[in-house]
């Protein structure tokens, strides 16, 4: 994975759970079709998006280590 690819997956994983807040919210107030599962589903794609992060990270770290020695 890219540096730049790594660097816009992060922001977009940090944005989406205020984003499934927002849009839960804006349901609550004007009606909106769908909230809570597209709220589940923002905060199902983050997740996924964190964990693939953290392993990319984790590898990248691993084959740091491994130059070193």
């Amino acid at each position: 994975m890219s540096n730049k690819l790594y660097d816009v997956l992060n922001k977009i994983q940090r944005w989406l759970p205020s984003l499934g807040i927002f849009y839960l919210a804006m349901c609550q107030i004007w009606e909106l079709p769908y909230g809570n599962e597209i709220n589940e589903t923002i905060v199902a794609v983050a997740t996924l998006l964190a964990t693939t992060l953290e392993i990319a990270t984790s590898n990248y770290l691993k084959k740091g280590a491994d130059k070193d020695e």
